[in-house]
């Protein structure tokens, strides 16, 4: 056949290479599902998670007034679709409001001084509140303090008009007219008080970073034995899977390590971002969390036959990581199933560890529960992967 001849394109050779490359398609089922659910899946899942607005988010409350004033503002904050007062969130100091917001439990707070009712009934001067709102991630920041302020606004609103109608001394001031604010807020921002986004952002960056890296590390490391054919000859020796896996996971956790020390040195020297709380436990917590994403690597290596099934899978596994972890979007407006499925996420734990140590300098003492779930998670993937290895090769 000459070149010209070879060069025509024909209605029949497209069909024989279509025929072809459909049947070569169909005989790889796992390839045929992973195209036609993975899109589907991502969408729900997305959808899902996103919300534009933050409601119902819980408020703790210290009321050192505890007279009617107090309890008719504390009654407009949770008649609004934004707040949320169970007895619960009630403290008795301003002390212990402020750690229930270190530790992550409230992202706002309000303290309602001794004189505020006094305040209003006397129309003497505004009547203060204080507003306290977790910094921490900047944009949720700017939408609940604004939140906060429009309750009071809408309520300050309201009593205004009350008092004009029953009396009009009560919220009268010297000069005669309606004072202009009955009620005054005063804001404080905790941890991040110029609100900047980077402060939230180059942590979680980095650890979806070092996530998305420490998967691919192990993710091709028994799939590419067996792809080489040095499986078999590896379990022809006397070793253990329990020691293969560990003997697996090591080099990587010590490169991982070293990756995420001199990442952590970028966000220092060059982001000018520091570690406002303890270096070791930040370090201990990535080892484990590190070792906790290799286990998943591993998982994906042991369940897959080639390099592109376990790059498929990765794939898969680390965009609902990137959006419903907390990285990008809040937890609390999400449905329960999407949270539920965030919780069972390694990066769900360990954005709350390094945004607590670095930008709110908290530590062990209250982010133990993150720490317990990774090393829960951690020890489980790695049991599972051993016991999955066990089964492949018996």
């Amino acid at each position: 056949m000459t070149t010209r001849a070879r060069s025509r394109i024909t209605l029949a050779g497209i069909r024989s290479v279509f025929r072809k490359e459909l049947i070569q398609l169909m005989r790889d089922p796992y390839l045929v599902a992973f195209i036609i659910t993975l899109p589907i899946m991502q969408l729900l899942v997305t959808g899902l998670a996103i919300s534009k607005e933050l409601r119902h988010v819980p408020m703790v409350v210290c009321n050192y007034d505890k007279r009617n004033g107090s309890f008719e503002l504390l009654k407009a904050f949770n008649n609004s679709p934004y707040f949320e007062i169970d007895d619960a969130n009630y403290v008795s100091s301003e002390d212990a409001l402020n750690r229930k917001i270190r530790q992550g439990k409230f992202r706002i707070g309000v303290t309602i001084p001794p004189d505020y009712s006094s305040r209003l009934m006397s129309g003497s001067g505004p009547a203060q509140v204080d507003i306290t709102v977790d910094g921490t991630h900047a944009n949720i920041a700017k939408s609940i303090h604004a939140s906060a302020l429009l309750v009071i606004e809408r309520h300050t609103r309201q009593l205004m008009n009350a008092q004009s109608i029953v009396s009009g001394s009560l919220a009268r001031s010297e000069s005669g007219g309606l004072s202009a604010a009955v009620i005054q807020p005063r804001s404080k921002i905790l941890y991040n008080p110029d609100l900047q986004s980077s402060y939230f952002l180059i942590p979680g960056i980095l650890a979806i970073i070092m996530h998305m890296m420490t998967i691919l590390f192990t993710s091709f490391a028994i799939v590419r034995e067996r792809e080489n054919g040095t499986l078999e000859q590896l379990m022809s020796t006397p070793i253990r899977v329990a020691d293969l896996m560990i003997g697996k996971v090591i080099p990587y956790a010590v490169i991982g390590l070293l990756d995420m020390m001199l990442t952590l040195g970028v966000m220092v020297w060059f982001f000018h971002i520091s570690i406002s709380g303890s270096f070791w436990f930040l370090i201990l917590a990535s080892i484990i969390f590190i070792v906790t994403s290799l286990a998943i690597g591993l998982l994906i290596s042991t369940t897959c036959r080639s390099q592109v099934q376990a790059v498929q899978l990765t794939l898969a596994l680390l965009l609902p990581s990137l959006l419903i972890s907390g990285f990008v979007f809040p937890l609390e407006p999400m449905p329960w199933v999407i949270k539920a499925f965030s919780y069972s996420l390694p990066l769900t734990y360990y954005l709350d560890i390094i945004r607590g140590v670095v930008i709110k300098g908290i530590g062990l003492l209250e982010l133990w529960q993150p720490l317990l779930a990774l090393v829960a998670l951690s020890s489980g993937l790695l049991a599972l992967c051993i016991a999955r290895f066990k089964k492949q090769i018996a």
